[in-house]
């Protein structure tokens, strides 16, 4: 059963000026695991950007300043992420934006070898016209790991709230040097997919690199930022997939070509992005939420074959299907050992489906579904506290929370991060930023016990009794162990090294 740990605030407000802190984004230092950054992005009173830092595993946080001056062209930073390469070095990413309509100048990237004390002067590597860029880093290519960039090109200058009638790519590069070069950009969507959006990158086996992104397929309504309601059609989750470190991407794989638009979307700065993680297995896992039961749900599926083709759908959330209680946003993280970790924003326990809280579910191999949802919140977010955009047609109506939430999995646990309002009101924009850690139980890999019960029972079974004699390996230690043929130990023989 997991055990939740205290709810910890990150962010902290000065008298008079509230903030709206959200999507956050979480990475730990390799070479000191215990050391965690978090960046966060900031909607009101004007963009910005956060990063916080943690010596005690997210149990507590302090405020750092990666940016005291920004780079020439950019007024304002927007949508920051942090990443470590395997020597410890922090990567913090984020976008600049100038004048009154936010345009990006482009996208920056400064680096940190003391563990946020200091950084780089930000260096430009990506010009304008990018929008929604994400970061992956691949630890083991090279001296410093090859740092992958993805992200929508704009053709030609966006319209307020939407893309161009263009074709827009999701683009990719990636930087074998820190960040101080990168490679040509290639095509990551397909050219028939003329309305991609939101790309996510994870890092897989022998270095490939997936990115997942939606295809909006006809729904010209959101992509282009135009008056209307929800759109009724369809839109698709699609992986690519580079099976040469990136140098290029194949056809994308359909992951679920049946979404249903859960509402209106802002797309051109602030679409979420599906949920992609990858393991050294081949294995990768694909998370959304849709409205295809009527209201919203949290769903996932995995691949075994990198990305090739797709199983079946497993809904995360366990409530009561079609009740009318909104679960989205997810998030989802690979633990050591292969433990799939998800949260999201869940609403089952308000009758008026307004009010956030934060869920935990996890699974494991063999499972044949996600375990029971887990509540990591001790209090609920009114998710009508936060910046509204009324004078744009695609997102009349709503409240920004943000783009993502942040999780972190370990061996023996996780850290979540998400955008919660409990210290706010309606009309009053105040969004902070808070923690919480989930321990749980030590999982039992298959190199022990299980290995010499399960035979010893199968020989009673078919020769009724003895003893049997094996060997369990723990790290370098061989343990010889006698069993009765009952299951249960006879004897211990000495350790032989």
């Amino acid at each position: 059963m997991p055990q939740l740990g205290e709810e910890a605030p990150v962010t902290a407000e000065k008298a008079g000026q509230p903030l709206a802190h959200n999507s956050p984004t979480l990475a730990a230092d390799p070479t000191e695991p215990r050391f965690v950054a978090l960046a966060s992005r900031v909607d009101n009173p004007d963009f910005s950007c956060m990063l916080h830092l943690s010596g005690d595993r997210g149990r507590s946080w302090v405020p750092s300043t990666p940016l005291p001056k920004l780079p020439a062209g950019a007024d304002k930073c927007y949508a920051p992420e942090v990443a470590f390469d395997r020597n410890g070095l922090l990567y913090f990413m984020f976008v600049g934006l100038s004048g009154l309509g936010n345009h990006p100048t482009g996208v920056f990237l400064a680096t940190s070898a003391d563990r946020g004390r200091t950084f780089s002067a930000p260096r430009n590597v990506l010009g304008p016209r990018v929008y929604m860029p994400r970061m992956a880093l691949d630890p083991e290519y090279g001296r410093q790991g090859r740092i992958h960039l993805v992200w929508v090109h704009a053709r030609a200058a966006p319209t307020t709230g939407g893309f161009p009638p263009t074709d827009n790519p999701i683009l990719a590069a990636h930087s074998d040097d820190g960040g101080r070069s990168f490679s040509k950009p290639v095509r990551v969507s397909d050219k028939s997919r003329r309305r991609a959006v939101a790309p996510a990158p994870a890092v897989g086996r022998s270095g490939s690199i997936h990115v997942a992104y939606y295809d909006l397929g006809d729904d010209a309504r959101d992509y282009e930022g135009l008056e209307g309601p929800a759109w009724d059609g369809t839109w698709s989750l699609i992986v690519a997939t580079s099976a040469d470190r990136g140098a290029s991407f194949g056809r994308g794989a359909v992951v679920d070509g049946g979404l249903i638009p859960p509402e209106r979307i802002m797309v051109i700065f602030t679409t979420p992005p599906p949920a992609l993680v990858a393991d050294g297995k081949a294995r990768l896992w694909a998370g959304w939420w849709d409205a295809r039961n009527g209201d919203w749900d949290v769903f996932v599926r995995r691949s075994l074959d990198g990305g090739r083709s797709w199983g079946p759908t497993l809904r995360v959330n366990d409530d009561r299907r079609g009740n009318g209680r909104h679960q989205y946003l997810p998030q989802l993280a690979i633990a050591p050992g292969g433990r799939l970790d998800a949260i999201f924003y869940d609403r089952r326990s308000d009758d008026e489906n307004l009010r956030n809280h934060v869920s935990y579910a996890s699974w494991h191999d063999g499972a044949r579904g996600f375990s029971s949802n887990r509540r990591l919140t001790s209090e609920a977010s009114d998710s009508r506290i936060g910046p509204t955009f009324e004078s744009l047609a695609s997102s009349a109506g709503l409240y920004e929370l943000g783009g993502r939430l942040g999780l972190l999995a370990r061996r023996d646990g996780a850290v979540a991060a998400w955008a919660d309002t409990r210290n706010g009101e309606v009309g009053f924009i105040r969004q902070d930023v808070v923690t919480a850690s989930v321990s749980l139980p030590r999982q039992r890999n298959g190199s022990g016990w299980e290995r010499i019960v399960l035979p010893a029972l199968l020989c009673v079974l078919f020769f009724g009794g003895g003893w049997v004699r094996a060997r369990v390996r723990r790290g370098r230690a061989q343990r010889h162990v006698r069993f009765a043929l009952t299951g249960f130990p006879a004897e211990r023989l000495p350790e032989r090294e």
